[in-house]
């Protein structure tokens, strides 16, 4: 079993503020409420890149109170992770340092066109800001 809390070690191969922006576009999608729920984030720590899912980073953060984080990461989010990390891969925007990491990568994930970004609210439910590095 893979472990929940493993990071996924990827390397750009276009700027990261193009991956950032594109990762604001994918995850789950209300089209009703014209809402979508970004799933991963690309984070940086010492030169190296990695790809998180968001509940993965509750684990490095700290609350308001300064108490670490906590997090319930399940092979559900670390597949949805893996399809991510696959899509990116694909559209030349990343390369995957251990490909053999992100299988499997076959769940559902929803994209937003960038064209039709601006029609949608891109939620986050994790602050970048709250991670803890030491």
């Amino acid at each position: 079993m893979y472990p929940t809390n493993k990071l996924l070690e990827v390397k750009p191969l276009v700027d990261i503020s193009i991956i950032r922006e594109t990762l604001t576009r994918i995850g789950i999608v209300d089209k009703k409420q014209k809402k979508i729920y970004q799933s991963c984030h690309l984070i940086e720590q010492f030169d190296t890149f990695y790809l998180a899912h968001f509940k993965q980073l509750f684990v490095m953060s700290r609350s308001k109170n300064g108490f670490p984080g906590f997090g319930n990461v399940s092979m559900e989010d670390i597949d949805r992770r893996n399809s991510i990390a696959f899509l990116l891969a694909k559209w030349n925007m990343i390369k995957i340092i251990k490909p053999e990491e992100i299988d499997p990568h076959n769940t559902r994930v929803d994209v937003v066109s960038h064209k039709d970004a601006g029609e949608y609210a891109k939620i986050r439910k994790f602050n970048i800001n709250n991670l803890n590095y030491n």
